[in-house]
């Protein structure tokens, strides 16, 4: 699997990411301005990721259309929290896998009255949606503004976390560990 942080703002975040990359066995591409593990910012990264900028595999790209272009037998999913975004427990269930999206659900019911996004899938209907390892690229995008419309849409699908406290959103780092995790449990056989 790869991670791909495309302008992301925080060497820290950044640091962080890696960390998680190396303890799941992670590539990660940064994009645009994402900060990279040398020249001035390296000192910033080893402060969050420990050693661990060492053993990851990383590339760097300008733009996002150059991650596309060179992998272009990867599955491109943006975990992204919109109107457009599919609940990744409810997307992990439909591949097959085992997670605990039915405790989820009931626990959304209970804490919000109903989800604040609609549930229906918009995974282009052109791909073929079959989870692996291998051959996936997750992209996470800016800490304020997440990825763009143009972005996503390039993508085969958006897929979210689900909240249910009152904030929106998880850190970055936080939510590249939690969906690398949840990726590795659904992609293992």
């Amino acid at each position: 699997m790869t991670i791909v942080l495309w302008n992301i703002r925080s060497a820290w975040n950044v640091g962080s990411i890696i960390r998680s990359c190396d303890a799941v066995g992670a590539d990660i591409i940064l994009v645009g301005y994402t900060p990279r593990p040398e020249g001035l910012t390296l000192k910033a990264i080893i402060k969050t990721s420990i050693g661990a900028e060492k053993n990851v595999k990383w590339q760097a790209f300008d733009h996002f259309q150059e991650v596309l272009n060179n992998f272009p037998n990867h599955h491109h999913w943006g975990i992204e929290i919109n109107s457009e975004s599919q609940d990744i427990f409810k997307f992990l269930d439909e591949q097959g896998t085992k997670s605990n999206s039915k405790k989820i659900d009931s626990e959304i019911n209970i804490n919000k009255g109903s989800e604040k996004l609609p549930s229906q899938s918009t995974i282009r209907p052109d791909v073929n949606s079959t989870i692996s390892w291998e051959n996936t690229c997750l992209w996470f995008g800016n800490e304020i503004t997440g990825l763009t419309e143009e972005v996503g849409k390039m993508l085969d699908g958006q897929l979210h976390l689900p909240m249910v406290g009152k904030k929106e959103s998880l850190n970055v780092a936080n939510t590249v560990t939690a969906t690398a995790y949840l990726w590795w449990s659904g992609t293992r056989k």
